[in-house]
């Protein structure tokens, strides 16, 4: 009895300690773009990003020096390293409780309304012969976006859209958005010259990438191994989001049910198998700091590595809950993280002993 006690306590201070960790993060999301007025003057990371967190009103305010000089009209880049380099360089901020996200900023300051322009918006608005078209920066976003190759990524756009991705881009700032995915990508455009919008439009093409995929050379039975035997690694153009079985990892799950031959094995084929049955003695272990207890304990269902499972103690009068660390041993959970894998695993199909 007492020892169940001391490993739950353990368990309860671990998990505390961990939910107050995590209440200490700040959480920086930089902008993409930034138009700054004429007449602002002192940039803050205020102006270039979405803050949350404890240190939020520190870090608005915190000054941030540009890479470059912000002119009107024309843009240039404030880097993530460069703006990481100083919070981590700014005394009043605990750089090691901030998380930095996002990519490199594109920033520009708007022209004094009370300037006269120099030229004709038309002839400001004509971008640099260079070759550079809509269409291949959304390329290059895209393969990027899906870390892939031209080689290994097809691209196929409407004919309706083809005037639009030859939209010159020369001088000109482009910002690109998902909007969505699904058998096609979704894509939201912008495109700025100087800090007017010539074009803002979405567009929606099919994407496939070339994906090793494992391919059934036999028929697998229901609850059988996935095995080297059984499949084969093809090639194969695919939509990004077919969620297949990598072929890396899935030999060793088992199937839910039969697949037949020739089938492109997915995800939602496989699950890891069972290494705690009902009824097994295991190795339960609460750890906190350097301070370690265990002890032998019954499980009362099935699990599979990284499920949460209940269990009893030997002479079955208590009964907690841990998670599966490997075969014959668990680790003690709190019990509302308990709750919360149990109504997980209960809306999954087969998540226990069929």
């Amino acid at each position: 009895m007492h020892l169940i006690l001391i490993l739950l306590i353990a368990s309860i201070v671990g998990v505390a300690h961990a939910d107050e960790a995590d209440a200490t993060i700040t959480r920086v999301e930089l902008r993409s773009t930034v138009r700054l007025a004429f007449d602002h003057e002192h940039l803050t990371l205020g102006d270039l990003a979405r803050i949350d967190g404890p240190q939020a009103d520190a870090l608005q305010s915190t000054a941030i020096k540009e890479d470059n000089a912000i002119a009107s009209g024309k843009w240039s880049a404030i880097s993530i390293q460069s703006i990481r380099k100083q919070l981590k360089d700014a005394k009043a901020i605990n750089f090691g409780a901030v998380v930095v996200q996002g990519n490199d900023i594109q920033i520009t300051r708007l022209n004094d309304p009370r300037t006269p322009r120099s030229k004709p918006i038309a002839e400001e608005n004509k971008p640099a012969p260079d070759g550079r078209t809509l269409r291949g920066d959304i390329e290059r976003w895209v393969y990027a976006r899906l870390k892939s190759s031209p080689d290994g990524t097809r691209l196929h756009f409407n004919e309706r859209d083809l005037s639009m991705l030859d939209t010159p881009t020369g001088s000109r700032i482009v910002e690109i958005r998902e909007l969505g995915r699904s058998d096609r990508m979704s894509l939201g455009i912008v495109v700025y010259e100087h800090e007017q919008i010539v074009l803002e439009n979405t567009i929606r093409f099919e994407a496939l990438v070339e994906r090793s995929v494992l391919v059934t050379t036999m028929p697998v039975r229901r609850r059988e191994a996935i095995t080297q035997e059984t499949t084969r690694v093809e090639r194969r153009w695919l939509p990004t989001t077919e969620p297949i079985a990598e072929p890396s990892t899935s030999i060793g799950q088992v199937t839910r049910n039969t697949i037949d031959p020739g089938t492109v094995v997915l995800a939602s084929m496989l699950e890891a198998p069972i290494i705690v049955e009902r009824g097994q003695f295991v190795s339960a272990r609460s750890i906190a700091g350097s301070v370690s207890v265990s002890m032998k304990v019954r499980a009362r269902e099935d699990g599979r590595l990284g499920e949460v499972i209940e269990l009893e103690s030997r002479d079955g009068t208590q009964r907690f809950h841990a998670r599966i660390a490997g075969v014959g041993r668990v680790v003690m959970v709190h019990e509302s993280e308990a709750q919360q894998n149990t109504e997980s695993r209960s809306s999954t199909p087969y998540a226990g002993r069929p």
